[in-house]
């Protein structure tokens, strides 16, 4: 099996012999310190019983605190079918949802800002990996910034990726100790190059605006979002070249261009109204809530990412 396709195992015998037992009764109750040390340790035990966890749904009382959080398989849910997919030229991922139902609920007790588990159901509806195999899950997958700055400094003289991986994992003892894959030690590079661009695009944006500044007070930067990338990247160091020059700047987005982005996303031209009504409606904050949530509710689009 290829190592990059743990969270997509599928059933064998082996597989089924790996312990799926219903262990609600024990984690209900569970205290954390923090909802980071509640996600760490959903994290650990998905690790043991052979699953991918992610997190899940977050709910905030009046105020906008959160006051639960959802910890799940990583196979909760469905795939969202996408349009215009017929013709495309690259290959369909492999589908990983299965609308697993395994989970935890963390609810703050309000009490020295603990966390408990509230509700928990630990029974999956597809096979769990193998202990073998559970270092490639997604979850478990994580590149350290000592690795990252090794492999950095490994390219600055001109070595591939694979031969850095290759490094990394014969020091590390083989593929099962590294604790990444090859495509993780490439992403995490590739952040590390667009994190220099836009670091010289702060620099550079900061210099304009400072000299814009004492040159018109009056003066004011419009951009919108785009789906590119490298837009996006532009757009951040923008963002931040503005707060350092000009703290007190509001930031306004462009409601035509979140409508646009509605309408690609959900393509139900009777939500993007709905959408639009709610964004465009001098309501008050609760008001608001109340529409939205009926909006959510009404078009069934709780669990859209």
């Amino acid at each position: 099996m290829d190592h990059t396709d743990a969270d997509n195992v599928k059933p064998t015998e082996e597989c089924n012999k790996v312990h799926n037992v219903d262990e609600s009764d024990i984690l209900v109750g569970k205290l954390f310190s923090s909802r980071d040390q509640a996600w760490y340790f959903y994290k650990e035990f998905a690790r043991e019983h052979g699953f991918s966890a992610r997190r899940g749904t977050t709910r905030l009382d009046m105020e906008g605190n959160v006051k639960t959080q959802e910890f799940c398989c990583s196979k909760e849910g469905f795939r969202v079918s996408k349009v215009n997919t017929v013709d495309r030229q690259r290959a369909h991922t492999p589908i990983t949802r299965t609308g697993c139902k395994a989970r935890i609920v963390v609810t703050t007790t309000n009490t020295n800002d603990q966390w408990v588990i509230s509700k928990s159901y630990q029974k999956h509806n597809h096979a769990l990996c193998t202990p073998a195999m559970t270092p490639f899950m997604r979850s478990n997958r994580d590149v350290s910034k000592v690795d990252i700055d090794e492999a950095t400094t490994l390219k600055e003289v001109g070595v591939g990726t694979s031969q850095v991986m290759n490094y990394l994992t014969q020091q590390a003892g083989g593929y099962h100790n590294v604790g990444f894959t090859h495509k993780d030690l490439y992403n995490a590079l590739q952040r590390g190059k667009a994190k220099e661009i836009v670091d010289g695009d702060v620099n550079a944006l900061i210099a304009y605006f400072d000299y814009k500044k004492h040159d018109d007070p009056g003066f004011f930067v419009t951009y919108s979002v785009d789906e590119s990338g490298a837009l996006h990247n532009l757009i951040w160091a923008m963002q931040r070249a503005i707060k350092s020059v000009i703290p007190n700047a509001k930031h306004i987005l462009c409601s035509w261009h979140i409508s646009r982005n509605a309408q690609a996303n959900i393509g139900d031209p009777k939500f993007t109204a709905a959408f639009s009504k709610c964004m465009v409606s001098w309501w008050t904050t609760d008001e608001f809530d109340i529409q939205w949530r009926s909006v959510v509710s009404e078009f069934n689009v709780e669990k859209h990412p």
